[in-house]
């Protein structure tokens, strides 16, 4: 395990003599990947905040969870809310989304927020503004050739410290360091931080009703509401006359979206799934 984490140390402290960012911030999404890469960061001293992106369709649990992390380990909390459009705007004006959709929620729920954090912290022209997270290479197929520990677009500076990491690591980890858990994970296998339901698996928004009865109401609301205004009403689901493009734009907050749709192809064949869970 100390040979695991001296890696992940070591690729924030590479980062940061490389990229030389005028300010840097663990993404915290609830999750126990982004869980312990901000453990991990933020003893570092590197990052001068935690942020977490509420994306406004998610389960309350999970938010309290970062909140209440946050405040046991004296980490600074920055919490970001979708600036214009909420998802509520987005279902009832195009229908609940599917993949071959999923570029419009993340632009609005994520990618404006992420915008934020950027313009507000950063002071120069050129300057860089560091986002760590929790992708590792071992979640995705897709995505094992091409991740790399830190990329830069434009000012955003995302680094991967936990790259490397396999579960046995993010297990060892949380056990070593006696670090809590969050039951919205044990229980779906998922943050559930946002339930944009793109690349939901069959069957989930039942596990959701299960054990989070009111966040599965909340989404039976909105479909009420996306059904009398006629537009695609059922969350998770495809809509007609849609098509599931061959490559997803790339979408640096919802790595863990794109590792459930391989897992889905896995086990419903890529043609089910095309079919099923497009929007």
């Amino acid at each position: 395990m100390s040979a695991s984490i001296d890696g992940a140390v070591a690729i924030l402290e590479s980062a940061v003599a490389e990229l030389k960012p005028e300010a840097a911030f663990a993404m915290f999404s609830g999750g126990h990947d982004s869980l312990c890469s901000t453990h991990l960061a933020m003893s570092t001293e590197i990052p001068q905040a935690v942020v977490h992106i509420n994306t406004g369709i998610g389960i309350p649990q999970t938010r309290e969870f970062v909140r209440n992390t946050c405040a046991a380990y004296g980490w600074p909390l920055l919490e970001y809310h979708p600036p214009k459009l909420t998802y509520r705007d987005i279902v009832l004006k195009f229908g609940f989304p599917g993949p071959g959709f999923h570029h419009v929620p993340y632009r609005w729920l994520k990618e404006r927020a992420i915008d934020a954090i950027v313009r507000e912290n950063k002071r120069t022209r050129l300057g860089k503004v560091m986002l760590i997270t929790g992708v590792r290479r071992s979640e995705s197929t897709r995505r094992m050739g091409h991740v790399k520990p830190s990329l830069t677009k434009g000012a955003r500076a995302w680094v991967a410290p936990i790259i490397g990491w396999d579960d046995h690591d993010k297990n060892e980890y949380m056990q070593e360091y006696e670090i809590p858990r969050n039951e919205v994970v044990d229980l779906l296998c998922m943050s559930g931080e946002c339930l944009c339901g793109a690349f939901a698996k069959p069957g989930e928004l039942d596990e959701i009703r299960t054990w989070f009865p009111g966040t599965a109401a909340e989404i039976d609301a909105l479909a009420e509401e996306a059904a009398a205004l006629g537009k695609h009403a059922i969350w998770g689901a495809r809509q007609k006359r849609s098509r599931v493009p061959k490559e997803q734009m790339p979408m640096d907050l919802c790595w863990s979206c794109e590792a459930k749709l391989e897992r889905m192809e896995e086990s419903y064949g890529t043609s089910e799934v095309s079919r099923e869970a497009r929007i």
